[in-house]
């Protein structure tokens, strides 16, 4: 009978007012069921002590349906030991009673360990003897009381092991799923690193042998006395290129073994290769390799836009840290009438969509467009510790 009334400890928060209400109408049921078992042929004192018991095991019944999900376990306990106690003592007139403690042992055998649960069923128990001698009834309803007692506690402990071994199943996923995202970052850094290794020796020793030849070169330009300024020219070109080429390699390897250049030495060098100005603002903070090589393309893209499409114009890069985005922001004004072409209308806009991509990935965006007295773009993307960040497993294409 106890099965009809469970205790809705770890019933799912959205069944928790339903669970309450079945509860409560099952006390209904129970009271009901006590009145009409009291027989009618005791006396007016027995009668007075029933209903005394009924409605202190009925109220310290409805205080443990109250109490037992926010209050402490010193009211819990309480209210259980008054319906053990109260209700056992009631089982002397009215057997249905019995019951009362056999709820409130469960209850307790399902929220505590053995002992105290033990504590409030020999409560109940013991009121019940006590009652009973007093009231000369057969030990028949003790032995009832025992049995009651007995089945709360074990179906109690059978529930509250059920629901450890749970929470055991639940806890072991969690370190399953935690350790198999371990072993998926170590793949990746291996992987990264492996990409690292090919290109430190495949394209940056290549760049280092051609920066090499370059300076050769240059020196046997220099001297020969009929070397066109322009060869010398193109030839500085060439090995400024290169040089770039080989940072740009450097900066990548860094990139993939998360030993990136602080964003604003990156910016500022590369700045400065554009004949751009340069300025910071904000707490400088660190950022993740992925965040900073997307950060860098987007002022790559601009300034070689500029180059393209606005030759001489003015440019200048701000970078600002923010507590919820860091943002670079470049601006060029209009080039001169006899320049290159306008910008609105240069290139196919193919690489400021890869880019964009790119920052998408990071939780972050990118606009360009004109503004007043020229050409603005804007990146941002989030600081660290607001929002998650990539895995940088993304392609890397170089800017157009």
């Amino acid at each position: 009978m106890t099965i009809l009334f469970p205790d809705p400890d770890q019933v799912p928060e959205r069944w928790g007012a339903l669970a309450n209400g079945l509860t409560l109408a099952g006390l209904g049921l129970l009271v009901f069921g006590v009145v009409t078992g009291v027989p009618a042929a005791d006396s007016s004192g027995q009668k007075l002590a029933a209903v005394l018991l009924l409605v202190a095991a009925s109220l310290a019944w409805v205080a443990w349906v109250l109490a037992r999900n926010s209050s402490p376990e010193v009211a819990v306990a309480t209210s259980l030991v008054v319906v053990a106690a109260a209700g056992g003592a009631l089982a002397a007139f009215s057997p249905v009673a019995l019951v009362f403690p056999g709820v409130a042992t469960l209850a307790a055998a399902s929220r505590w360990t053995m002992v105290p649960a033990a504590a409030v069923g020999g409560a109940g128990a013991l009121a019940t003897l006590v009652a009973t001698v007093s009231n000369g009834n057969k030990f028949a309803v003790v032995y009832g009381a025992v049995a009651a007692v007995f089945s709360g506690l074990m179906v109690g402990l059978t529930r509250r092991q059920a629901i450890e071994h749970a929470a055991q199943l639940t806890k072991l996923e969690l370190e399953s799923d935690r350790a198999a995202v371990e072993r998926s970052r170590a793949e990746l850094l291996d992987e990264r690193n492996h990409l690292a290794r090919e290109l430190h020796d495949v394209l940056a020793h290549t760049l280092a042998a051609l920066s090499l030849q370059l300076e050769a070169f240059a020196t046997v330009a220099d001297n020969e006395p009929g070397t066109s300024p322009a060869v010398r020219e193109q030839l500085e070109r060439t090995r400024q290129l290169v040089r770039e080429g080989l940072d740009e390699a450097r900066g990548a390897v860094r990139a993939l073994r998360d030993d990136a250049e602080p964003l604003d030495q990156r910016l500022a060098r590369l700045a400065e290769q554009h004949h751009a100005t340069f300025e910071t603002s904000g707490a400088v903070c660190p950022l993740a390799p992925e965040a900073i090589l997307a950060l860098y393309r987007v002022t790559q893209e601009a300034l070689t836009n500029v180059m393209k499409h606005a030759t001489g114009a003015a440019t200048s890069v701000q970078l600002a840290y923010g507590p919820a985005h860091i943002r670079v922001v470049i601006d060029n004004d209009i080039p001169a009438p006899n320049g290159a072409s306008p910008l609105g209308s240069s290139g196919s806009g193919f690489g400021l969509q890869g880019i964009a991509e790119r920052l998408a990935l990071l939780g972050g965006e990118v606009e360009a467009g004109p503004v007043t007295g020229g050409w603005r773009v804007t990146a941002t993307v989030p600081s660290p510790g607001s929002a998650p960040v990539a895995s940088g497993r993304e392609h890397d294409p170089l800017a157009s």
